[in-house]
């Protein structure tokens, strides 16, 4: 819709492939749990809130170490011990391979490596974080990702092929040098309102797709020759093959998961020192047309070697040419485009053609060389040794209409070959949310027996509290009483009937004692407790037996006198 001077059209984004757009943050596996094929992330407050008394006590003690690697190896350690404490506490759930879980489980607080010195290398088990929204954790395209995007299509056709001229060259940037850039765009150093790329903006596209479903998920990036190199007969593998590299992406085969803004700023006829270049101001149909001609014949190549060189998952790039196929209309008449964006989108995508000069490094002792395409690519794996099934990153079906338009529908057939993708996100979510509704009745009902037991410990010192002040009001002669009482209770739990035992023991000398110094009182009551006992053990022989009725019945002749 045209509101004056401004021209806005909605986009609907389909991710053809895995999209990685790095943060600079990761996943620290002091930050996260892998519990079958699920990653439970958490925070450190969280963490703490989740964690029994006596587990945060031990954390502590962990943490007041020196940092070092023993200590960092026995954080990760101490979370995945007290994984199933946190698992229902997770503020994130993220898929997992199933080889990047088996290498989770047996690196978790290990050692990777050790250098010759002796000092220990740990594994991080880092995984690099995509864009995302930290409340709702959804991905998000970023709008600058994007419009960069966009703008190395568009200078690479006002460039035209053309080589850098003299005074360019030695001053690099992702898109070529910044040289090139304000002298394509006609802006001078520093003079950056006069960048035409200021009258287009674009908003970060959003993930739309219902809070039940996956927002990200976790792919290995593996490195792997474009061409084939022999050496006697075998082909040599890429220097970085066996690197390893763990990123969340984007799910790859979302029919218009996200959906964007694209605006453009028309200043018509109004003349100023500070507007670009009125001749670089670009209609919808003129940055699709640039995004085409640039990125069409880089996806059609890439697709021709991936698939030449046995590298591609067969069903991806059928469903991928089948959508291709059914937006060729669109695409021809640049109501549609393809984008490339994020982490290992290939030097082509972000380089222009004529002026790409790629790094490419001819191992230790060897001198670099520079060439106009680079001889490995990074693909999206599902093993680091995989050789097949393989994906590129970072590809992007961009559909447009004017604000206030309705986009068509997506073609039912489509939506069939599309929806095989995420066809077991429901499963995965079910046996995901079940994990956790589990874990969370199990720790409900620890916690109910722990505060049960905490409830029933402190009455047992409020009484213990109470029999040792009552103890502590008693006679000489109430203690001993109370004394003797507590040994009888004490075998009668176990049914410890000894007749030499310390409680027969301790009743006989009490006996004497009493004849001679106690209280009336306390001498009737003993004679009563020392009834109970000889019930209890039972009485001794018969002389003995005699002997001690006749002093308890002398103690209680005492207390009736």
């Amino acid at each position: 819709m045209n509101h004056g001077f401004l021209h806005t059209w909605h986009l609907a984004i389909t991710p053809l492939a895995p999209v990685h757009i790095g943060t600079g943050d990761d996943y620290e596996p002091t930050q996260y749990v892998i519990d079958g094929e699920r990653l439970f992330s958490f925070s450190p407050e969280t963490a703490l809130r989740a964690l029994p008394e006596a587990a945060r006590a031990d954390l502590l003690k962990i943490l007041a170490g020196a940092p070092s690697v023993a200590l960092i190896k026995q954080v990760q350690g101490f979370f995945y011990r007290h994984r199933e404490r946190l698992i229902p506490e997770a503020e994130h759930v993220i898929p997992v391979l199933p080889s990047i879980a088996a290498e989770y489980a047996g690196r978790v607080g290990q050692t990777a490596q050790r250098e010759q010195n002796g000092r220990e290398i740990i594994n991080q088990l880092r995984i690099a974080r995509t864009y995302g929204d930290p409340a709702t954790r959804r991905p998000i395209i970023p709008g600058s990702s994007l419009k960069g995007a966009i703008r190395t299509a568009l200078l690479d056709q006002l460039n035209a092929g053309a080589s850098l001229l003299p005074e360019e060259r030695n001053r690099p940037s992702p898109q070529g040098n910044l040289a090139l850039q304000q002298r394509l765009f006609h802006y001078r150093p520093n003079a950056f309102d006069h960048d035409p790329m200021r009258l287009v903006q674009l908003g970060d596209a959003a993930d739309q797709r219902p809070a039940a479903t996956i927002g990200t998920e976790i792919r290995y990036a593996v490195n792997r020759k474009r061409h084939p190199v022999l050496k006697d007969g075998r082909e040599l593998a890429a220097m970085a093959e066996n690197l390893r590299q763990v990123l969340e992406c984007v799910p790859p085969l979302r029919p218009r998961a996200f959906l964007g803004s694209l605006t453009f700023y028309d200043p018509g006829a109004l003349s100023s020192p500070k507007l670009p270049d009125p001749r670089l101001r670009w209609s919808f149909a003129d940055l699709a047309d640039a995004c085409n001609a640039f990125y069409r014949p880089i996806l059609n190549r890439e697709r021709q070697e991936l698939r030449q060189r046995g590298y591609l998952d067969g069903d991806w790039l059928t469903t991928v040419e089948q959508i291709l196929a059914s937006r060729q209309a669109d695409l021809d008449a640049n109501r549609a485009f393809l984008l490339r964006v994020g982490h290992h989108s290939g030097a082509e995508s972000v380089t222009l053609n004529g002026v790409r000069d790629i790094k490419i490094n001819m191992g230790k002792g060897n001198a670099p060389v520079y060439l106009p395409a680079s001889k490995t690519v990074w693909l999206a794996a599902r093993d680091i040794q995989e050789r097949r099934n393989l994906l590129p990153f970072g590809w992007l079906l961009v559909e447009a209409v004017p604000e206030g338009q309705a986009f068509a529908p997506w073609p039912t057939n489509l939506l069939d070959s599309t929806a095989v993708y995420s066809a077991n996100e429901p499963d995965w979510i079910a046996a995901m949310q079940a994990r956790r509704d589990d874990l969370q009745t199990r720790l409900d009902e620890q916690r109910a027996r722990d505060q049960a037991q905490r409830e029933a410990d402190e009455q047992t010192q409020r009484t213990a509290a109470q029999q040792a002040a009552l103890f502590a009001s008693l006679s000489a002669e109430g203690r001993q009483l109370a004394t003797l009482s507590e040994l009888l209770e004490r075998d009668r739990r176990t049914n410890t009937k000894l007749a030499g035992g310390e409680l027969a023991s301790t009743l006989v000398s009490l006996l004497k004692e009493a004849q001679a110094a106690w209280p009336a009182t306390d001498c009737a009551a003993l004679a009563d407790l020392a009834d109970e006992i000889y019930r209890f053990i039972g009485w001794p022989a018969s002389k003995k037996k005699r002997e001690r009725q006749e002093q308890i019945q002398s103690l209680r002749g005492k207390g009736s006198s």
